[in-house]
């Protein structure tokens, strides 16, 4: 409901809203028969289909030209579309507008990210090639995205890791372009006691993927992805045949830096000794 009214409450009022229920969801059902405005459709999904084909049905259920994502758990600031739109101008290629994202956390509030997509570094790199040890450094989430509807219906929404996987894709294969508004128009609560897809995503499932994509990416964005975005799911859960593997796919089939390696160290040093938060 969060999210909803940050959407209703936008600067920008012609709009559509499409609320895709994914599977069986009573509560949310009786939250939204509350809602009287003629701005908003709900779709219900019988049987759950998984984040990526939920966003395909809501595409497929949108009648406009852009079309733009809010995660339920995120909302955005009044302004947000109203500034995308503005900073997409009337152009008719492929271009997707982002923006930066604030995060809320118990230590503290942070704006990410940190080092903005230029459209010269290759996709990959950008997403995967972690080059320092804050968090943070780069980012392209869901939430931010808005594009032409076209593009997406295009392209479509894939299961593992939607979001990384449609804008490589949008880029090598379209050559699209991200558009960065440069200001944070996302409000994502990262420390909320709530089930995310993204954090619990198994870390198998995301190791097929990235061997899958691996044709597609650098060796750089190959060994990133294994050790500073496979390492951390993989280590709440796995034992240490895991932990080898992972570095022997890292430098077999990629390129490590020096911060990845760091990294995985320290990601597997907290699962056996977990820091614990006040």
């Amino acid at each position: 409901m969060r999210a909803l009214a940050s959407v209703l409450g936008q600067t920008l009022v012609d709009l559509e809203v499409v609320i895709v229920i994914d599977g069986p969801n009573h509560e949310t059902i009786a939250d939204l028969a509350d809602i009287d405005d003629c701005r908003v459709r709900v779709v219900k999904n019988e049987v759950a289909v998984g984040a990526a084909e939920a966003r395909n049905i809501g595409v497929a259920a949108a009648q406009a030209a852009w079309v733009a994502f809010l995660d339920d758990d995120d909302e955005w600031v009044p302004h947000k579309l109203e500034r995308q739109l503005a900073a997409a101008g009337s152009s008719d290629e492929a271009v997707i507008i982002s923006c930066l994202s604030e995060i809320k956390t118990r230590q503290g509030r942070y704006v990410w990210p940190r080092r903005i997509y230029d459209n010269a570094t290759a996709i990959d790199d950008y997403l995967f090639d972690r080059r320092s040890f804050r968090r943070g450094e780069t980012m392209l989430q869901t939430s931010s995205l808005l594009m032409p509807r076209r593009l997406v219906t295009g392209l479509r929404f894939t299961d593992a890791h939607d979001d990384w996987d449609f804008l490589i894709r949008a880029v090598k294969l379209r050559n699209a372009r991200i558009i960065t508004v440069v200001e944070p128009l996302v409000i994502i609560y990262q420390d909320e006691q709530r089930e995310s897809l993204s954090a619990n995503f198994p870390w198998r499932s995301s190791l097929d993927w990235i061997e899958k994509t691996r044709p597609h990416i650098s060796r750089r964005a190959y060994s990133g992805f294994c050790l500073t975005v496979v390492a951390p799911q993989a280590a709440k859960t796995a034992g240490k045949s895991v932990f080898l593997m992972l570095l022997y796919r890292a430098f077999r089939n990629g390129s490590p830096r020096p911060t990845h390696i760091a990294l995985y160290f320290i990601f597997w040093l907290r699962s056996i000794f977990p820091f614990r938060q006040q």
